[in-house]
């Protein structure tokens, strides 16, 4: 009975644990057959919201694997909306720059506007483009659009089919580990595909008309002022689009376009008013330079045109020294006065100077080169000279 007991409790015990490891393999993702965790902010978010991209050259791809083709990179600050998760990736609307493609053969065109395309079947697929990979090799369907539905065209077709701009409901997909959660989107980021649970999505192209048409100009200018924002800010130039919002906002048939370009405009004028206080700043920063080199060059001009003073210890009348003359003091001693015959200092000749005849330098305006020095002897400076150099005869005194 005990061992009955006991076997049945090793069945319910195995079968317990085997649920267990079912369902955490369930949750682990096909790719690699290894855990690969979401961002956390995914957790509390939701769809759609505006995440921003924290990664640079990150591979934006046609489905949630590495096993899909890329469809180009996307790097930070850039933002885009996410709809959807799968695993560790993150379903975003197609970023700038993005295209798909479509069999030709199910577009009708207009000669007089070619840019244009009608779809003339139904469940028609549209492929996610990319740069590197051709359009017969491209096989991750995007969409299937119905009869009727309009389709941006990108230029001439290529082989079968035509280049096109994602129409909406089209989606592609990037790591969503450097997506960082910023807020839910809204009306104003962009236009969200239509949950698939309702009625087919409708078309880009179907927004051209009326007011639609006025918000996909006001997207547009918001791209613009952001791509403007980002260069350096003495590049940054809104006229053209302040000057098309102004045209928005005076339009009484805008509706909410011209609401949000009030908003933008404001924006703009706050960006137009650092960039003309940092020119400002940068004219009076070029203006004082100005001034100081102007300065700087009327100083040096002035030096140019001061005499060779700064080179001598001294510069005075040369005369005999009454109180050394015949003292025993090693070297010659005379003495420096100026032009009203005041003292300056004491001068001793040393080195090859002291056995120079002094005679003709008695009485004149003399330069001495030399160390400046106290005299031990008395209360005076004293001048030890290497070089004697007269400058001009001394003004007789009256």
């Amino acid at each position: 009975m005990e061992w009955n007991r006991f076997f049945k409790s090793a069945i319910i015990t195995a079968i317990l644990l085997s649920s267990i490891v079912t369902a955490a393999d369930e949750k682990r993702p096909a790719a690699l057959g290894s855990p690969e965790p979401g961002p956390a902010e995914v957790n509390e978010a939701q769809f759609p919201y505006i995440g921003e991209i924290t990664g640079a050259d990150l591979n934006v791809r046609s489905g949630p694997g590495m096993n899909y083709y890329g469809c180009g990179k996307i790097s930070t600050p850039a933002r885009v909306v996410v709809v959807g998760q799968k695993f560790s990736w993150s379903q975003i609307l197609p970023p700038q720059g993005s295209f798909s493609w479509i069999f030709k053969q199910y577009v009708q065109t207009n000669v007089n506007n070619p840019s244009i395309g009608i779809v003339s079947g139904d469940n028609v697929r549209v492929y996610a483009g990319a740069d590197e990979r051709d359009a017969m090799v491209s096989d991750s369907v995007q969409i299937a659009l119905d009869k009727g539905q309009k389709v941006r065209i990108l230029g001439a077709a290529v082989g079968d089919y035509y280049k096109i701009s994602p129409p909406e409901g089209a989606t592609l997909w990037t790591s969503g580990q450097y997506i960082k959660f910023i807020r839910k989107a809204d009306e104003i980021d962009i236009k969200v595909p239509k949950s698939a649970a309702g009625s087919r999505p409708g078309i880009l192209m179907d927004q051209l008309g009326g007011d639609s048409r006025k918000i996909e100009l006001y997207y547009d200018l918001a791209k613009q002022a952001e791509d403007e924002k980002v260069k350096p800010l003495a590049e940054q130039n809104y006229s053209k689009i302040r000057a098309e919002l102004e045209v928005l906002v005076a339009d009484a048939n805008s509706g909410k376009a011209g609401d949000y370009a009030k908003y933008l405009l404001k924006d703009i004028e706050r960006c137009e008013l650092a960039k003309e206080s940092i020119g400002l700043i940068e004219g009076q920063k070029a203006e004082l330079q100005d001034k100081l080199t102007e300065i700087e060059e009327s100083h040096k001009e002035t030096a140019e045109n001061l005499p060779e003073a700064s080179k001598y210890a001294v510069v005075g009348i040369f005369k005999q020294s009454v109180i050394y003359e015949g003292r025993p003091t090693g070297n010659k001693r005379f003495l420096i006065v100026d032009i009203n015959d005041v003292p300056l200092c004491y001068a001793e000749a040393v080195g090859e100077v002291a056995d120079v005849n002094f005679a003709d330098y008695f009485g004149k305006k003399v330069g001495l080169v030399g160390e400046i020095t106290s005299d031990p002897l008395s209360s005076s400076a004293l001048v030890k000279f290497t070089e004697i150099e007269k400058l001009e005869e001394a003004a007789e005194k009256k």
